[in-house]
């Protein structure tokens, strides 16, 4: 893995419920080994860093959203969009790349990660990036979430949510991360920059992935 520089890292070793906080000034010359068994958590840039870590660790990316929505934005049954991501973590023996915040299934993985990467991105940050993207996605009619597109009804939806639900959804994960035993490294990212670091130490572009 290459450099990375100045994060915050934080370690939660199994059975604990405080954090442990690390910060680094400057280079760490010898990287942080992610490990097989990789979670994207959060809000803002999930997928796109999710598939930059894929390319760079060679593994396969799994999409929750893309299991849970069926064609024109049909929920998935609970219990069958459970079994169906285990049953695709499974198949993939050789380590994963996991994008996703589903609370139904995130206890029952938690557990096998090696590592979680947490976007905690500050809401004046990410609601014009959602807003782009959502835009971007209407106009260019690009498929998302399986074989769904944007509406334009609702294209405004994921800068609602953020602001109306990221909060409560951020805080539900720093809880989860306290409270489910497992012995993951998590790596909060908060800000752009902290997540331009972490794509140059990956060897990608961040301006490519950006949300």
């Amino acid at each position: 893995m290459r450099r990375m520089m100045r994060w915050v890292l934080i370690l939660l070793p199994t059975g604990r419920r405080s954090w442990a906080r690390f910060r680094w000034a400057g280079v760490m010359e010898a990287g942080i080994e992610l490990g097989r068994r990789i979670c994207v958590n959060g809000i803002g840039g999930k997928t796109s860093l999710s598939r930059a870590l894929g390319a760079a660790l060679g593994l396969p990316v799994i999409e929750m959203d893309a299991l849970f929505w069926l064609p024109n934005w049909v929920e998935r049954d609970r219990d069958e969009f459970r079994d169906l991501v285990l049953s695709r973590l499974a198949e993939c023996h050789d380590g994963w790349v996991l994008d996703g915040n589903y609370s139904r299934v995130a206890p029952l993985i938690l557990p096998m990660a090696d590592t979680v990467v947490w976007l905690n991105l500050p809401a004046r940050s990410t609601v014009p990036r959602l807003f782009a993207r959502s835009l971007r996605n209407y106009v260019q009619r690009r498929r998302i979430c399986g074989d769904n597109y944007e509406r334009l009804r609702s294209m405004l939806q994921p800068v609602w949510w953020r602001l109306v639900r990221g909060p409560g959804h951020q805080s539900r994960i720093r809880e989860r991360l306290q409270t489910v035993e497992h012995s993951a490294r998590v790596i909060e990212i908060r800000s752009y920059g902290q997540l331009n670091e972490l794509y140059g130490a990956l060897g990608q572009d961040p301006v490519v992935h950006r949300t």
